[in-house]
């Protein structure tokens, strides 16, 4: 498998595919020679078999970068689509985007701009085959990614409102948030979430709980580079983006920011990423945010997918705990979680990981537990092994900086 190729992996039931016997069969969604990178995925709240995935796209030999926009209708078994969004202004398109389904089966897509700093938004309301013009969410400086979140609840006085969250690329670099109210055709002035952060921020994912609040986690990197992250910054909001309490540093972490040098030094992070369980069972309203960190118990000296857990809505934080079940400090490597609660309380974790592929490739694996992290059970869930490299025409080491995971049923 090329790591030019979009990889997703949807669980159309998380049990199942732990329990399995044998790897689930791999789909490349959209073939081709663009290269693919950085996936994201969402689910379309109303109707399970509509799925919409994107991802940075870059063409090598005519020189541009865009998103890739790919739809699902019938859960994930066939995909259509395209290397890049229409929607006007075209040249603009700068990647990392983010998605997301309104409860009406409206496409947003968000995304950097290229040629004009800032995020942007784009719609479409016939599965993609055309798209809006852009809409503004930011324009006042250089952002990084932005990480979004729909509120799915209907019971949610937010129902249907759009988050997106990003870190300003100019110092003190805090975490800035918008919100759209209809579906992308506009958007809140940015607002500083974290005025005067302690450090450099860095990432910024989001989570919609069923009670119509709103969680944020960060990472606080060094102030030298490689910037590892140091600790996790957290925010919540319970009046939908309006007014936010603020933790500058909810737990220590020490993340693999930088490169890898037993992969060929491809560029890495240990960006959180967050989590609430919303199933409505004995966990309902636990938070749970996952990174990778290497020399900082529970983890050994090489990279770890590492949990914390909240169970009083960001108040409090427990300790680390480690998630994939190697032995410790024994030489193979994790890195890139992504993390979705399934409908039945369980926590759903996939990652690159190398202990059965050797030091120059990967798997991926799936990790899954059904009692709130304290147990784990992994299964190898690629198909076959594969050996990360950089993308060419991508920043250098660029292997991309994420992967992603939607989990459905229980």
């Amino acid at each position: 498998m090329k790591t030019f190729f979009l990889i997703l992996i949807f669980l159309l039931s998380a049990s199942a595919a732990v329990s399995g016997q044998n790897p689930p069969l791999n789909r490349r969604i959209h073939p081709g020679p663009i290269t693919q990178s950085e996936p994201v995925l969402a689910v379309s709240p109303a109707d399970p078999q509509l799925l919409f995935a994107a991802a940075v796209t870059i063409n090598t030999t005519g020189g541009f970068q865009s998103e890739g926009v790919y739809l699902s209708t019938d859960g994930g078994s066939n995909w259509f689509g395209s290397d890049t969004c229409s929607g006007r202004l075209e040249i603009n398109h700068g990647g990392d985007p983010g998605v997301a389904i309104d409860p009406q089966g409206r496409l947003i897509l968000t995304h950097a701009g290229f040629v004009f700093a800032g995020m942007f938004s784009h719609y479409s309301d016939n599965l993609g085959a055309s798209w809006s013009d852009a809409y503004t969410i930011t324009a006042s400086q250089p952002e990084d990614k932005g990480g979004v979140a729909m509120d799915e609840n209907p019971g949610s006085p937010y129902f249907g409102r759009m988050y997106a969250a990003w870190v300003n690329f100019v110092s003190p670099f805090p975490v800035s948030f918008s919100y759209t109210a209809n579906s992308g055709e506009s958007w809140t002035p940015p607002q500083v979430v974290n005025n005067s952060p302690p450090g450099r921020c860095s990432g910024g994912t989001l989570a919609c709980g069923n009670d119509g609040r709103v969680y944020l986690t960060w990472a606080v990197v060094e102030s030298a580079a490689p910037f590892v992250e140091d600790y996790a910054g957290f925010a919540v909001s319970g009046d939908g983006g309006g007014t936010w309490s603020v933790s500058q540093n909810i737990f220590e972490m020490n993340g693999i920011s930088g490169t890898l040098p037993e992969k060929g030094n491809l560029r890495v992070n240990g960006l959180p990423q967050i989590a609430v369980d919303n199933s409505g069972g004995v966990r309902n309203g636990w938070l749970y945010i996952v990174s990778t960190e290497k020399d900082l118990a529970p983890a050994g000296n090489d990279p770890d997918i590492i949990l914390h857990r909240s169970t009083d809505g960001g108040m409090s934080w427990s300790a680390g705990i480690r998630v994939n079940q190697d032995g410790l400090s024994n030489g193979n490597i994790q890195y890139f979680p992504a993390m979705d609660i399934d409908a039945g309380g369980g926590i759903n974790i996939i990652y690159y990981d190398d202990r059965h592929a050797g030091s120059d490739s990967a798997e991926v694996m799936l990790a899954r537990s059904t009692d709130g992290g304290n147990t784990w059970q992994e299964r190898v869930i690629s198909d076959h092994r594969f050996a990360p490299k950089p993308i060419v025409g991508g920043s250098s080491n660029y292997q991309g900086d994420h992967i992603a995971l939607k989990a459905v049923n229980d």
